[in-house]
């Protein structure tokens, strides 16, 4: 065993102040409990309003999703929210280079990339689909249903109304608006009526993508109810009419094959009676 000795003490050897060590170490660990992952977190953001008015940049700085300091481009310098975060945007404020470059990061960040952006997000115009489902049976004389469904618009503003016979009815239900995962969206708008003869009720949608106003018109009679039966009794009676047409012809057939040519015993021979006597020799 090799063994170390301090001048002037005791004999003490590596391996005791090595286990001394290593007990001191546990110990202190486990009384300093430190945080196992430490997260240092940037932003940069750019707020503005429609057509890039008001455009702001604010950066902001966390450490373990605490911000620490921020910087605005409305008062032009960093603010620190912690003890740490004054010292530190006090550094970046005496950092002459840096501030320039941070004060025009809302032209040279923001501007820039709302202009490059801006055909796919701000100007982007995608129009609404418009169809009109009734919700229970379109019966007279009771109160129906009428849901008109607006789906796959952009961008989100859009006015829905529901007309009958051209005259804008109040009573009407709008669902919440909700977001597609494609960058559309889609609402719903009910109405609650009696369905009556001869009444049309149209969906009319104004949307930004639309030159016009976009109207779907719906009526009882052609309904997709009404269509249906209409269609069941056209195709009931086609078929009818076809069973009605092969049976005649069957039975027509039938009674030639069993028609036959009878002729009288009496006609079309010649007999030829003689006397009992006559015609023999004697």
């Amino acid at each position: 065993m090799v063994s170390i000795r301090a001048p002037g003490a005791g004999g003490c050897s590596l391996g005791v102040l090595i286990m001394i060590l290593t007990v001191l170490r546990t110990h202190l660990t486990h009384c300093g409990n430190p945080p196992a992952v430490f997260l240092h977190q940037a932003k940069a953001e750019c707020h503005f309003r429609a057509g890039g008015q008001g455009m702001r940049y604010l950066e902001r700085h966390f450490i373990n999703r605490e911000e620490y300091a921020y910087f605005d481009s409305d008062i032009g310098h960093f603010v620190g929210r912690t003890e740490l975060g004054v010292a530190q945007a006090d550094y970046w404020n005496n950092d002459t280079a840096y501030m320039e470059l941070t004060r025009a990061a809302v032209e040279t960040f923001c501007r820039h990339n709302y202009e490059t952006h801006k055909p796919f997000t701000e100007q982007r115009r995608v129009p609404p689909k418009v169809k009109i489902t009734p919700t229970r049976s379109p019966s007279l004389e009771h109160q129906n249903l009428l849901v008109c469904m607006v789906s796959g618009f952009f961008p989100s503003e859009i006015q829905v109304k529901w007309l009958r016979n051209r005259v804008e009815e109040s009573r009407v239900v709008y669902a919440q608006l909700l977001q597609n995962g494609d960058w559309t969206y889609q609402v719903d708008a009910i109405l609650e009526t009696v369905l009556e003869h001869r009444d049309t009720y149209t969906c009319e949608v104004e949307h930004s993508s639309l030159q016009q106003p976009l109207r779907v018109n719906w009526e009882p009679e052609t309904s997709e109810s009404a269509r249906s039966k209409l269609l069941t009794g056209i195709m009931g009676f086609v078929l009818g009419v076809v069973f009605i047409i092969v049976g005649l012809i069957i039975y027509l057939k039938n009674k030639k094959g069993t028609t036959q040519l009878r002729i009288p015993p009496n006609e079309g021979t010649t007999q030829l009676r003689i006397p009992p006597n006559e015609g023999l020799l004697s």
